[in-house]
């Protein structure tokens, strides 16, 4: 199923933008912003509230505008996100900025999450469940060292801001991948593939 294969590559390509990012994330704010380790964990814990609030406001999202332009919408906003980071420094306001930041970018995060997660369970027959989320898994979870390792490489030879600046414009692939597929125009979530007859038709009787 191609929308499979779009939402995988979605996945993999987030997964290893934030990779390089969170792997230098603390050490930016630590010591280039000079950041006390208490306000660190305030902004941790401000941020937290972000993916709550985006997991939970998700399905009413997509209902309103539809999971595909809803998803589009989170991707486009997440590398902006990151511009309170490059741009901070050393201070109580670019604090609360950056905290501010993280709190939209998780609930982007989480947003795009569960709508991509349920879009792909939705779409799989059941007997290919633990197949598509293995393959998912393995490419998502595998660009992790990838970036961290990327992360290092760019911090040692151009610098940590640098590097940063490469992560947040690696985080406008997966936006690019999702807006050149069919799903950035998905208004309703899909049919189950059991919900559907012999020639993809919707059988009466079922809804929407």
């Amino acid at each position: 199923d191609p929308r499979l294969s779009v939402l995988t590559w979605v996945n993999a390509t987030t997964s290893l933008a934030l990779a390089l990012l969170n792997t230098l994330w603390a050490l930016y704010l630590l010591r280039n912003l000079e950041m006390s380790p208490t306000a660190f964990g305030v902004i941790l814990g401000i941020g937290a509230l972000g993916a709550a609030g985006g997991a939970f406001t998700a399905p009413a999202i997509a209902r309103r505008h539809g999971p595909g332009p809803m998803m589009l919408g989170a991707l486009a906003l997440t590398p902006c996100t990151q511009v309170p980071l490059l741009l901070a420094s050393p201070g109580g306001a670019w604090q609360i900025a950056i905290a501010c930041a993280l709190v939209l970018q998780l609930a982007c995060a989480a947003a795009a999450g569960t709508t991509q997660r349920s879009i792909r369970q939705i779409v799989t027959a059941p007997r290919m469940q633990a197949r598509m989320q293995a393959v998912s898994t393995c490419l998502t979870s595998g660009a992790r060292p990838l970036g961290a390792l990327l992360a290092g490489v760019l911090g040692t030879w151009v610098g940590v801001r640098p590097a940063l600046v490469a992560g947040s414009v690696l985080l406008f692939v997966p936006f690019l991948v999702l807006a050149r597929s069919p799903l950035r125009g998905l208004r309703q979530m899909p049919l189950a593939p059991a919900c559907r007859d012999e020639e993809g038709r919707r059988p009466s009787g079922v809804s929407r």
